[in-house]
C-alpha cells in the first residue's frame, strides 16, 4: 500500500478537494409524483383485468377453431366415395357449433334444424343469413346417409363454420365491452 502524500509542488499545496454530492434518490420526493404513479398502477392492473376476462370468456371459441381445424383436415384427407365417413365429419361439425351456441345462448341446446340455422345466423350481423339460406340442406344430409354432403360441400361448410366462430367472436368482444362500461 502506498501511503498518500501531499503535492510538492507550492502551487498544489493549497488545494482543497472538493465533496462529491449526496446521490439523489429515485423516488419522487413529492406526494403529485406518488399519486402519478398510483393512479398508472392502477390504470395498469384494470387493463391487465379487463384483458384477461376476455381472453377467458373465448376460450370456448379458441377450443372451437381448433377442433374446426382438425376436422377440416380430416376431411380433406377423405375418399369423396365414402358417405359414412363424409356423414361423420358432418355431424362432427354439427357438434362442434352446437356447442359453441350453447355455449353463447344455454336455451339453444333442443334446437335442430332450420330453428338451429336461424338461431346461428341470430348470432351474426343481418346480412350474413348464410347458415339458413344457404345450409337448409346439411340437417337433412345428418340424419340420411344417401343425403351426405360432398366433399366440397364439407369444405366449404367447415370454412363457413369458421368464419362464424371468428366473426361472432368479433361481435362478442363488442357486446362484451357495452356492457363493461354500463
Amino acid at each position: 500500500m502506498t501511503v498518500h502524500t501531499p503535492p510538492q509542488s507550492y502551487m498544489l499545496r493549497d488545494i482543497v478537494e472538493v465533496s462529491a454530492a449526496p446521490s439523489v434518490s429515485w423516488m419522487p420526493q413529492t406526494i403529485g409524483w406518488k399519486v402519478v404513479g398510483v393512479i398508472a398502477l392502477v390504470c395498469i392492473l384494470v387493463w391487465a383485468y379487463k384483458s384477461f376476462t376476455v381472453w377467458w370468456s373465448n376460450r370456448y371459441r379458441r377450443e372451437a377453431m381448433a377442433s374446426l381445424n382438425l376436422i377440416f383436415e380430416a376431411c380433406k384427407s377423405v375418399e369423396s366415395t365414402d358417405s359414412a365417413y363424409r356423414q361423420q365429419i358432418s355431424q362432427d361439425v354439427y357438434g362442434v357449433l352446437k356447442l359453441v351456441l350453447s355455449a353463447v345462448n344455454p336455451q339453444t341446446p333442443s334446437l335442430y334444424g332450420l330453428p338451429f340455422l336461424q338461431s346461428l345466423d341470430a348470432q351474426t350481423q343481418p346480412i350474413h343469413d348464410i347458415f339458413e339460406s344457404k345450409w337448409s340442406h346439411w340437417p337433412d344430409s345428418l340424419l340420411v346417409k344417401q343425403n351426405a354432403l360432398t366433399k366440397a360441400e364439407l369444405l366449404d361448410l367447415i370454412a363457413d363454420s369458421q368464419g362464424w366462430v371468428k366473426q361472432h367472436a368479433a361481435l362478442a368482444k363488442n357486446v362484451q365491452g357495452e356492457m363493461s362500461d354500463a
